[in-house]
């Protein structure tokens, strides 16, 4: 059987520490989550290749910039046309939770903070817990893992 991608979630953050964070895409599919990380060169590569775009499209440097701020979001979406198989081996850092390891997940809309309002998640697993802050409206993200794991979304 050949496994679907039905979901994305883009700019997933992970929290380390000092402020720092590791970003991801989640890759939601109907056997399990994939996450796929954002490392600073395909950052880089992303901006580039809008900063190159805008130049060629003659936009002015505001414009250009605007662009470059929503490459990372837009890059996440190379991966509907990627095997969600080819997404987890893409960088070490990528990781995989089997859907059926799930025992819960809570998202919540969050603020107050240095950051701002976020949207917080929280994954129970059996393999262990994991919290991210996403850059996404908390109905929008809780509706799409809701298509996939129904009832334990919270």
């Amino acid at each position: 059987m050949i496994e679907k991608m039905v979901g994305l979630v883009p700019l997933v953050r992970k929290p380390k520490s000092f402020g720092r964070s590791d970003t991801y895409t989640l890759i939601l599919t109907e056997s399990r989550m994939v996450f796929a990380q954002l490392t600073n060169d395909m950052m880089k590569t992303a901006a580039a290749e809008a900063q190159r775009k805008g130049k060629e499209e003659g936009k002015g440097f505001l414009a250009r910039w605007g662009d470059q701020l929503k490459a990372c979001t837009a890059f996440a979406d190379r991966y509907w046309e990627m095997a969600p198989e080819a997404a987890l081996s893409e960088t070490k850092g990528n990781f995989a939770l089997p859907n059926s390891s799930v025992r819960k997940i809570k998202v919540g809309s969050k603020g107050d903070d240095d950051d701002g309002n976020y949207t917080e998640l929280k994954i129970e697993a059996a393999t262990g817990k994991f919290e991210f802050r996403v850059d996404g409206d908390a109905r929008s993200v809780k509706e799409t893992l809701k298509g996939v794991l129904g009832d334990l979304v919270k």
